[in-house]
C-alpha cells in the first residue's frame, strides 16, 4: 500500500471523490430539511446555488490535503519497514544474506541443485597476522568473488565467522564444480592490502547435492563433511559428499601398512 507517489495520488483522489458526494449529499439534505421546515430564508434553488459549491469546494480541499498528510505517512511508514526488513536479512559486513534469510530462501527453492560450504582458510592467522580490519577485508574479497561468479537465481549468503554458503540452482554437477574453482582461484588471485603487509587468502569448499526433498540439516552436515574432508587434505581445494572414501583410500592403505609392519 502505497508504495509509489500514484498509489497516494489515487488514495487523494478516491478520498475527494467520496467526500464530495457524502458532503454534496449531506448538504441536500440539510437544506431540504431546512427549507421543508422554513427555516432557510432561501428557497430551495437558492440554496443550492449558495451552499452546494461551496461545500463541495471547502470539503474537497480541506480532505484532499488530509489525505495527502496521510499518504505521505503511511508511505514513509512502510518504506521504513521495507527498509528494515531488507537490512535485517543482510550480513552488515558482507551484504549478502545471513544464514536465517538464505535458510528461509533456499526452503522456497523447490528445484534441484548443490548445495556448498565455503571457509577462508587460516582465518584466524590473517586476523591474529594482519589485524581485524584485514579480517574484515578478506570477508568483504569472498563476499564479491562469490557474488560476482554465483549471479541470480544461484544463493549465496555469509553463515558467519569466515564461512559463506552457496545453492548452485542447476542439477549439473560438472557446472557447479567449475564455478566453485573459479570462485577459489579468482579468490586466491586478490591479494587483500593491509596496514602489515599484503595477505594471500584462500578457501576450502564442501559440495553436497541438495534435491528439493532433501532436508536443510541433513543438507549442511554433508557439505560440512565434505569441507572438513577438504581441509584435511591439504585446504585450498573442494570436495564432494561422496567423494570421502576415495580420496582417504590411499591414507588408510598407508596407515594399514604401517599397523602390519
Amino acid at each position: 500500500m502505497f508504495q509509489t507517489r500514484a498509489d497516494i495520488s489515487m488514495f487523494v483522489l478516491n478520498t475527494v471523490l467520496v467526500a464530495i458526494t457524502l458532503a454534496t449529499a449531506a448538504y441536500l439534505m440539510i437544506a431540504a430539511i431546512l427549507v421543508n421546515f422554513t427555516l432557510s430564508t432561501h428557497a430551495f434553488p437558492a440554496a443550492l446555488d449558495f451552499g452546494t459549491s461551496t461545500t463541495v469546494l471547502i470539503s474537497a480541499s480541506v480532505l484532499a490535503l488530509l489525505a495527502w498528510l496521510l499518504g505521505m505517512a503511511i508511505h514513509e511508514i512502510s518504506l521504513s519497514r521495507a527498509e528494515f526488513e531488507r537490512v535485517s536479512r543482510l550480513d552488515p559486513l558482507s551484504g549478502l544474506l545471513n544464514r536465517p534469510a538464505f535458510v528461509e530462501e533456499l526452503a522456497g527453492r523447490t528445484v534441484n541443485g548443490f548445495f556448498v560450504l565455503f571457509d577462508v582458510d587460516r582465518f584466524k592467522f590473517v586476523n591474529d597476522g594482519h589485524g581485524h580490519a584485514a579480517g574484515d577485508a578478506a570477508i568483504v574479497a569472498v563476499a564479491e568473488e562469490l557474488a560476482r561468479v554465483f549471479s541470480p537465481p544461484h544463493l549465496v549468503g555469509r553463515f558467519g565467522g569466515s564461512a559463506f554458503a552457496v545453492f548452485f540452482e542447476n542439477e549439473d554437477r560438472g557446472d557447479c564444480g567449475m564455478l566453485v574453482e573459479e570462485v577459489r582461484r579468482s579468490v586466491a588471485a586478490r591479494r587483500v592490502e593491509t596496514a602489515h603487509g599484503v595477505a594471500a587468502v584462500t578457501l576450502s569448499a564442501g559440495i553436497a547435492d541438495r534435491p528439493a526433498e532433501r532436508a536443510f540439516e541433513a543438507t549442511f552436515e554433508a557439505a560440512d563433511r565434505a569441507l572438513y574432508l577438504a581441509k584435511s587434505l591439504g585446504r585450498d581445494r573442494a570436495t564432494h559428499e561422496d567423494e570421502g572414501d576415495g580420496l582417504l583410500e590411499p591414507s588408510r592403505r598407508v596407515a594399514a601398512g604401517g599397523r602390519r609392519r
